[in-house]
């Protein structure tokens, strides 16, 4: 296990460490006293909130006694991201995934047939390598979709009629599941169950800060699933039920309530559904209680408050009005610095955090920790890995134009399911049960043949075009988290007070800490 660290402020990501955690030992205490002591390295007046897993939630319980100042909420991408589990785990979903993925390691298991695919798809590939099992899901089956006519022109040209796959059994099956119009209207169910949320994701990591988008956001993909599905709700309401559990379970956070009510572009449009929930006006009471100690300040912001409901003073006027859609919320309450100064700061101070951050790629951290030689000295390895997740960061930031929501620098079996037909660990039972064959078949005795025999009927594929209930790996054994994090007490390092962290403490304190 390789949690991790970084830091967000106004200056961008930065990674801080990560350690190699020896078995038995994420309790809950043991990653408080760590999430404690980067506090404690930091500055507590320099953190604002630390973002953690979406699994130790209790660590954020226990949190707030030693830090009742500091804000606990859990990662938005990471939430997100099990919103699409818990979709991709419908059933027609699940199994018209399972079809396409064969299709494509189908295709990409044969040099010659996927020369004949890229021939008619103009060059263009088939598969992508997303963040998350279910982004890839996403992108790969809207690829599919965008080329469902070259793919159909191809199974019904001569040269497929010619090839050798359109008389064996396997290449009739496929070439029936692409010229169904089942399958792809099943595809673009799936598409447009995940898409919403992937376009949620895909705007987290345009490098603006998040947590004044993030609820707003959520609500208004929740309205692009309804007309998707043009209104009817029993297509729409199951995909709104798993939304709705996530964000009610992690997204009900007074920052995240508090920052969508802070931003002028959502609150405008739905005050009077706004005013009338009594949840966010509390949210910011609660923000505002723990960000300013001073009762005088606090009686400040609620009156100033006012001015912001009402329409009054610098907050009706023209500019303000004229811009209140256009304008990012940051820049926007710089305006008002005048007329709600205290407001106007902590609005500032909510709406440059982040709820979560795709700057980085978890599996960056697993790759070098597997790589690490024996030989090397652990505060060498750490300053190595410091060095090169953080230039990977920057390299990955200065790429603007890409997708955000394509891994930077996929892993070595990523996306091994959509190439090969099955997941990597019933690849390895595969690998088992052929090694275990052998031997059998060298003198090595009836009992291996039979324990190879046992293996491969556990490690059975349904590669067909036929009903799969197989699942994909679950949030405890999946292949990335989109958050964790880490660090020991040690001493401290002086390049953690040259950068960001310390230009950030005189721009009054707007860390974060990514766990």
């Amino acid at each position: 296990m390789w949690p991790w660290f970084t830091v967000d402020c106004s200056h961008g990501v930065s990674f801080l460490r990560s350690i190699e955690l020896p078995s038995g030992s994420y309790d809950q205490a043991f990653v408080c006293r760590l999430v404690d002591s980067c506090i404690e390295e930091i500055g507590e007046k320099n953190v604002v909130q630390v973002i953690g897993d979406v699994g130790i939630e209790k660590t954020g319980a226990n949190l707030p006694r030693k830090r009742p100042n500091v804000f606990w909420t859990q990662c938005a991408a990471s939430s997100i991201d099990m919103m699409l589990e818990d979709i991709g785990h419908i059933c027609l979903i699940k199994k018209t995934i399972a079809k396409a993925r064969s299709l494509t390691a189908f295709i990409y298991a044969q040099t010659n047939l996927l020369d004949m695919t890229r021939k008619f798809t103009n060059q263009q590939d088939l598969v992508h390598v997303g963040i998350t099992y279910y982004t890839t899901c996403c992108l790969n089956l809207r690829s599919l979709y965008d080329k469902r006519i070259e793919l159909k022109t191809m199974f019904i040209s001569k040269e497929w009629e010619d090839s050798k796959w359109s008389k064996e059994a396997v290449g009739k099956k496929f070439y029936n599941l692409v010229v169904s119009n089942e399958f792809w209207h099943n595809v673009l169910y799936a598409i447009n169950s995940f898409e919403p949320l992937v376009e949620v994701l895909r705007r987290m990591g345009s490098g603006r800060p998040s947590m004044g988008y993030i609820y707003g956001e959520l609500m208004n993909a929740k309205k692009e699933f309804a007309f998707r599905f043009e209104n009817k709700e029993e297509h729409y309401l199951p995909v709104w039920h798993h939304i709705d559990f996530r964000i009610n379970l992690y997204m009900m956070k007074p920052l995240h309530l508090a920052a969508y009510y802070l931003n002028p572009s959502f609150y405008y449009q739905n005050r009077h559904e706004i005013e009338n929930t009594e949840i966010f006006r509390d949210a910011l009471f609660e923000c505002a209680c723990k960000m300013y100690q001073d009762e005088s300040t606090q009686e400040k912001i609620v009156h100033q408050l006012k001015l912001y409901s009402t329409d009054s003073q610098s907050f009706g006027m023209v500019h303000a009005f004229s811009t209140r859609m256009d304008v990012d919320p940051v820049s926007w309450w710089q305006l008002h610095d005048g007329t709600a100064k205290e407001l106007s700061a902590m609005a500032l101070r909510i709406l440059r955090l982040t709820c979560g951050s795709l700057a980085y790629e978890p599996s960056w951290i697993e790759m070098i920790h597997k790589e690490k030689p024996s030989w090397i000295k652990n505060l060498q390895f750490e300053d190595s890995m410091f060095v090169t997740v953080n230039r990977r960061i920057q390299g990955k930031a200065q790429m603007r134009d890409r997708d955000h929501v394509l891994a930077y620098l996929p892993c070595d079996d990523e996306p091994f399911e959509w190439l090969v037909g099955m997941f990597p660990f019933e690849a390895q039972r595969q690998d088992n049960r052929d090694l275990l064959m052998a031997r059998a078949r060298s003198g090595d005795g009836v009992g291996l043949a039979m324990l190879a025999n046992k293996l491969f009927i556990e490690a059975e594929y349904v590669t067909s075009d036929e009903e799969s209930d197989e699942e994909a790996p679950s949030h405890s054994i999946k292949r990335k988290t989109l958050s964790g994090a880490s660090c020991s007490k040690r001493e401290k390092r002086p390049r953690l007070v040259k950068g960001n962290l310390k230009d950030d403490e005189s721009e009054g304190s707007d860390g974060n800490i990514s766990y």
